[in-house]
C-alpha cells in the first residue's frame, strides 16, 4: 500500500465494496474524504488562511514561520511576513495554536493545540 492517505482510503473502500458484494449488499456509498469545512468568515484573511492549514492537518507537526509562509504561498495566499506572524500570534492567543522554541534556537515553532 502507498503512504498517501487518499489512496489508502480508496483501496480500503474497494476492498469493503468487494466484501459487501460477496455478502449480498449492493448499495455502498463512498466515504467523504474532505477535511473539516470551516465557515466562510473563518477562512478570510491571514488568520483564516492559517486556520485552513490547521484544519487540513498541516500544523499537526511543529512548523517554523518560513515553512508556514511557503505553504500559504503554495495555496495562493500571498501575505506579508508581518501579517502572517501576527495571525499566528493571534491564534496562539485564542488558544488554537501553541508555540515553543527549540533548544538553543531563537525561532518559534507553531503547532495545533491538542
Amino acid at each position: 500500500m502507498s503512504k498517501d492517505p487518499q489512496k489508502i482510503v480508496e483501496q480500503i473502500f474497494a476492498l469493503v465494496t468487494e466484501l459487501a458484494e460477496m455478502a449480498g449488499q449492493k448499495n455502498i456509498q463512498a466515504p467523504k474524504t474532505s477535511t473539516k469545512s470551516l465557515p466562510k468568515e473563518k477562512t478570510a484573511g491571514t488568520t483564516g488562511g492559517i486556520r485552513v492549514l490547521a484544519s487540513e492537518g498541516y500544523l499537526d507537526d511543529p512548523r517554523l514561520l518560513p515553512e508556514i509562509i511557503e505553504r500559504l504561498k503554495q495555496e495562493g495566499r500571498h501575505y506579508s511576513n508581518a501579517a502572517i506572524s501576527m495571525g499566528l500570534l493571534n491564534l496562539v492567543r485564542e488558544r488554537v495554536l501553541t508555540r515553543f522554541r527549540d533548544k538553543g534556537q531563537k525561532t518559534w515553532k507553531y503547532v495545533i493545540r491538542k
